[in-house]
């Protein structure tokens, strides 16, 4: 099972997690505010928020 905290944010994961943009498989599970949040930078020509920069890393 996933861990129960987001990764990116450390906040609890919630029920319908997103998927980390950051690795190809996108086998990283994250909240869905992180991940419309992702899909925005990314919309906007912005690269993801690194892996150093997550609360849990």
């Amino acid at each position: 099972m996933p861990e129960a905290h987001r990764p990116r944010c450390g906040g609890p994961r919630g029920d319908r997690p997103a998927r980390s943009r950051l690795t190809t498989d996108r086998d990283v599970l994250i909240c869905t505010p992180c991940g419309t949040g992702a899909a925005v930078r990314g919309a906007h020509g912005q690269a993801p928020v690194s892996f150093d920069e997550w609360a849990v890393s």
